[in-house]
């Protein structure tokens, strides 16, 4: 892989989950906020491991700066992380979990604790490292250097007691979780930490071995190359672990985004028709990039994708209930009757059959509306269907669809004249 290639993909990586999840600043959710901004601090700590950020700090009077400034974005990150993981279980309670009461106790003095660290590394860094030329990795290349791992190693505690509670927390409810993505999510977060813990501990036994034994120095490159790909796979494993219990979440979004775009037809054929049923369009302000057709349904974010589908789906039943005024008593039993025979003409025929009724009963219907025969008594209303979510609502209405388009205006004519017979 060339030179810094992975350092720019795990860096563009953490950076995009955080921007993601930027909306959270705004929203005042604490656990949002704090997850967000461990993404933020994690992102700006491994951009100045990237070549193009430390040949500009290479500019600065201060060998190293590099490092120090990565630690101090670390640092953050661990305070946002242990926030985000005890303000998930809400105000204290008397029947806590004990790994709850953990996390809670070290939320509050992880702060402070952070902050002395900084002042420690500052200090250590400042004064007893070392530091004649810059370095690529700073632990491996300060080998055998007292200062340099006193340094690192103020810093490994405070990393490794976060991984300890983290990890504690996370195991603890992995077993207790409600829902697959969620108990996925945590194991995954849960293997971070002992990731993060092994790299913890292989680094800071390498630097005080090398103290110890000089001889050691020379395997600071297998050293480095090794704690390299367990740093990189614990920060994948963390953003995944962290993303994986939104899957339903986003999948309900994507789910939710198809059927508006595929009610697009029928929905617009009812609204010509009766355009006071069209709130959609006054209810939101439409975004840029929501007027290139292809992408409305899904970039408009002015309104929920979910409002606007159920705003469609109340849309397209008003209708139905105003064209009662236009339909034949008998146009529904004369719509039913079709489908029969299409049944019958056709082996392959899958659809249901009462939605496939209804659209061509829709289609018949805006037939007698264009003819202008409004009726002084509305025909009977459709039937009632056992639809418990507006997502069930919005498929029923996708399947009404489909004989909706499928029947031609001279079969709809025929299946209306046929109703105005029986009449």
């Amino acid at each position: 892989m060339p030179t810094g290639l992975a350092d720019y993909l795990i860096a563009v990586l953490i950076s995009g989950v955080a921007l993601w999840r930027a909306p959270a600043l705004w929203c005042g959710d604490t656990q949002r906020r704090a997850l967000c901004g461990a993404y933020a601090c994690y992102g700006a700590a491994l951009w100045p491991k990237t070549p193009i950020v430390q040949g500009w700090l290479a500019g600065i009077p201060i060998t190293d700066l590099a490092v120090l400034l990565e630690h101090y974005a670390s640092s953050a990150a661990v305070v946002c992380l242990i926030v985000y993981v005890a303000a998930g279980y809400g105000p204290p309670g008397p029947s806590d979990p004990r790994a709850v009461v953990v996390t809670r106790r070290f939320a509050r003095i992880v702060p402070a604790a952070a902050v002395m660290a900084v002042i420690a590394m500052t200090t250590v860094f400042l004064t007893g490292v070392h530091r004649s030329h810059t370095t690529h990795d700073f632990g491996v290349e300060h080998a055998g250097d007292p200062g340099a791992a006193a340094y690192m190693t103020t810093f490994y505690l405070l990393l490794g007691a976060t991984c300890l509670v983290c990890g504690y927390q996370w195991g603890s409810a992995t077993r207790l979780a409600s829902s697959r993505p969620l108990r996925i999510g945590l194991a995954v977060l849960t293997a971070a930490t002992v990731l993060c813990s092994a790299y913890i501990v292989v680094r800071t036994m390498y630097l005080w071995g090398a103290v110890a034994i000089p001889e050691l120095r020379a395997l600071g490159p297998d050293v480095a190359r090794s704690t390299a790909a367990l740093e990189l796979i614990m920060l994948v494993a963390f953003a995944s672990g962290s993303s994986i219990p939104t899957s339903n979440a986003a999948a309900d979004r994507l789910s939710a985004a198809c059927l508006l775009r595929h009610l697009g037809p029928l929905h617009r054929d009812l609204v010509a028709a009766f355009p006071d049923v069209a709130f959609e369009r006054s209810l939101r302000r439409r975004s840029a990039l929501a007027s290139v057709p292809l992408l409305r349904s899904f970039v408009d974010l002015a309104m929920p994708v979910e409002v606007r589908l159920a705003i469609r789906v109340h849309a397209m039943a008003d209708v139905a209930e105003q064209l009662r005024h236009y339909a034949p008593p008998e146009l529904l039993p004369a719509a039913e009757d079709f489908i029969a025979d299409l049944e019958e003409s056709t082996p392959d025929w899958r659809r249901n059959a009462q939605a496939a009724a209804e659209g061509v009963y829709i289609r018949a219907a805006l037939v007698a509306y264009r003819r202008g025969h409004r009726r002084a008594v509305p025909s009977a209303p459709l039937p009632r269907k056992p639809l418990v979510s507006m997502e069930a609502e919005a498929r029923w209405w996708r399947q009404v669809q489909e004989q909706y388009q499928a029947t031609c205006p001279h079969q709809a004519e025929k299946v209306l004249d046929a109703a105005l017979a029986w009449a």
